[in-house]
């Protein structure tokens, strides 16, 4: 392939890679605006009348992750947290960083939450524990959850006595709550389910997107196709061998789309804080589409290759 052929299906690569990359930052301010407005939690929690070793003991984490909360004071703003994989914790910070699985005995708290300084950390106390901050909720410093606080502290959780109710929340709630004793649960009221079906057409956008995708990147191939197809010919006609053109073509073609694609993921990495904690490789699965579909239009071509004498 000449180099203005790589230029035009390097760019076609890169505004598919930006589309995927827009959507998934899209998708993780919605459920950041989600969480801020049900103070930390999404539509999916329920309640539960009981302890968190009870709760664990229903619960098939096998099914998906999930986080069991417990209530520290009267006005919910102040929780106790311990999840089954801390890193898939999706929480609005705009300072520090997230949860990573080695994290115990940290908090995360809202700009208007008194903390104390030593030395180069910031610490929230509770219970006489010291907690070190490491992040700061909400997606800007004033928000809805400038006065909450978050410590990740499972003997803190352990503490229920079962009088009282915890939280269980996660994207497989739905299918892990059945687990539970019925009688004992209670499902998120109807203003959190107002709240979080507030944007209906955000599942609409991201099918119309990534099928807009797909095809874009079968037609990628098919250009690539096209543009490399009279060039092989003539090299044909002048005694090169097919199949290894093919291959080099192919191979150009696999390279820049992936270069393309880690470049602007790692890009979008550095703008956008939503993709800090990591992307979806779906930029890798256009990639693979697009090489497909044109190493068949280069094994056609292959086929056809006596009708080019």
């Amino acid at each position: 392939m000449r180099f203005r052929d790589l230029l035009i299906v390097g760019s076609l690569f890169m505004i598919m890679s930006s589309a995927l990359l827009g959507v998934q930052v899209y998708d993780t301010r919605q459920s950041e605006i989600t969480r801020e407005g049900n103070h930390l939690l999404s539509q999916h929690k329920v309640a539960f009348s009981g302890t968190a070793e009870e709760a664990r003991s229903h619960l098939d984490s096998s099914l998906g992750a999930y986080a069991i909360y417990r209530d520290l004071d009267d006005t919910g703003l102040v929780r106790a947290v311990e999840a089954t994989r801390l890193d898939g914790l999706d929480l609005p910070i705009h300072k520090g960083r997230g949860l990573r699985e080695s994290d115990h005995n940290v908090a995360f708290v809202g700009s208007q939450v008194p903390v104390e300084n030593d030395g180069n950390r910031s610490i929230y106390k509770y219970g006489g524990e010291n907690y070190e901050v490491i992040g700061w909720l909400g997606r800007e410093e004033r928000s809805l959850v400038e006065n909450d606080v978050l410590i990740v502290d499972r003997d803190l959780v352990e503490a229920s006595s079962g009088t009282e109710e915890i939280i269980i929340d996660g994207p497989a709630i739905e299918e892990q709550v059945a687990a539970l004793p019925s009688e004992r649960v209670k499902r998120a009221d109807s203003s959190v389910n107002r709240r979080a079906s507030v944007d209906l057409v955000s599942p609409t956008i991201g099918f119309v997107v990534h099928a807009v995708v797909i095809v874009c990147a079968v037609f990628t191939g098919i250009l690539a196709g096209a543009l490399t197809r009279r060039r092989h010919r003539v090299g044909f006609l002048l005694g090169r061998n097919p199949l290894r053109q093919a291959l080099i073509s192919l191979t150009l073609f696999a390279f820049v789309g992936s270069g393309v694609a880690l470049v602007s993921l790692l890009a979008g990495q550095h703008w956008f804080v939503e993709l800090h904690n990591g992307f979806k490789p779906t930029a890798f699965l256009i990639v693979a589409a697009a090489v497909a579909t044109l190493f068949i239009s280069l094994a056609l071509d292959l086929v056809r290759l006596k009708s080019w004498k």
